[in-house]
């Protein structure tokens, strides 16, 4: 399986829960609702995620 999820596992962990956050905002129907919180918190969500993901990866220097 590390040839089909690479990375780390906590980073694969990580989208799953900031997907389960989106995914239930879905289902509370608040794109409908209240769109300006919604698109607030999907893009703080990925922020978190790209932050959480580069903060603990190792760069690579050539």
């Amino acid at each position: 399986m590390n040839k089909v999820f690479l990375g780390l596992p906590s980073h694969w962990l990580m989208i799953v829960v900031i997907a389960s956050i989106i995914f239930a905002c879905g289902i509370n129907k608040m794109h409908v609702t209240n769109f300006n919180l919604f698109i607030f918190i999907v893009f703080i969500s990925i922020a978190v995620l790209v932050g959480f993901i580069l903060k603990t990866s190792k760069q690579k220097i050539d």
